[in-house]
């Protein structure tokens, strides 16, 4: 099978290509790659074609696409926090341009697209457990942007007869996460430690999250290349919800480093709450078992005490 991810270098990506390799999938990984560098993948410099390229130019996507017969979606340019002021980085970097691939894909014999949604913004303000045919109510603009590049896809499956399967991952975390970020509360906090700033905590007991390893997600979303001609819509998470301040406690138990806290109220683009039920993707992943939370916050905080880099 000829895999293509675009965004493959990056955070999820990159653990997904590793994923792919694995099942015998010839890889082709899209991105900005100057003079051939990499971020995340000079491990597999010989097991994988890189394509450089812009995804805004429909050049490079095209000859990118050619002789693939899935893609996956990775490339985001934003996070909640830096569209929240700036609505039209959505419609303008990331709908418009998912749009033309989906687009483009069709047209060049794509049998099938995997695209990597947000399960902690497309539902909008619910309580509880949200399973996928709850009524999405994203009301920031990265979750608008999400759900109506998801809506998109849909319509590309019936105008374009492309298949499609969307995943709506929840907090992903892991090695080689971006650490600066405000996206992604495990990385933001290990790098404030690693630089012995404060650890900013926004919320309380009520700010849940639904925490799942990054290597538990590569493999959950692998289910798409079982068949190229069905489509689905699936939550990735854990089913479980952390409160912030438990993630804290827990942070003190594993991290055998002193640090200090601000306690802050949530944001005006944070979720209260964000749990998944993810039981339609594990009976596509029968024997599936998640990775222990703790354990695997203890690996991602040494794996940046040996790098001690810095993403961008």
């Amino acid at each position: 099978m000829n895999v293509l991810v675009l965004g493959g270098d990056g955070f999820i990506g990159s653990h997904f290509v590793e994923y792919a390799l694995s099942r015998g999938c010839q890889l082709s990984v899209f991105g900005r790659f100057s003079c051939g560098a990499t971020r995340n993948l000079e491990h597999l410099h010989n097991s994988i074609k890189l394509i450089s390229g812009e995804f805004a130019n429909r050049d490079d996507v095209a000859k990118a696409v050619k002789g693939q017969d899935i893609v996956y979606h990775f490339i985001s340019t934003t996070s909640p926090a830096s569209s929240w002021n700036d609505p039209f980085i959505e419609i303008d970097e990331n709908i418009r341009r998912s749009v033309q691939f989906f687009k483009i894909a069709s047209e060049h014999g794509v049998q099938k697209i995997a695209y990597v949604s947000s399960g902690g913004t497309v539902y909008g303000r619910h309580e509880g457990v949200t399973d996928e045919n709850v009524l999405e109510r994203p009301f920031t603009p990265y979750g608008i942007g999400k759900i109506t590049i998801e809506h998109f896809l849909n319509y590309y499956r019936e105008h374009g007869q492309l298949e499609a399967d969307i995943y709506r991952v929840g907090n992903a975390y892991g090695p080689r996460q971006p650490m600066h970020r405000p996206q992604g509360v495990i990385a933001h906090w290990m790098n404030s430690i690693l630089h012995e700033q404060d650890v900013l905590v926004y919320g309380d007991s009520k700010t849940l999250r639904d925490y799942i390893f990054v290597d538990d997600v590569a493999e959950l979303i692998g289910q798409s290349l079982e068949s190229l001609s069905d489509s689905g819509t699936y939550n990735v998470g854990s089913g479980q919800g952390i409160a912030v301040t438990e993630l804290l406690a827990i942070f003190k138990r594993v991290i055998k480093h002193r640090f200090s806290v601000r306690m802050l109220p949530r944001r005006d683009f944070d979720n209260v709450s964000t749990i998944l039920d993810c039981k339609r993707i594990l009976t596509k992943c029968p024997g599936f078992k998640f990775s222990n939370f703790e354990e695997k916050l203890a690996e991602t905080w040494q794996y940046v005490r040996n790098t001690k880099t810095i993403f961008s």
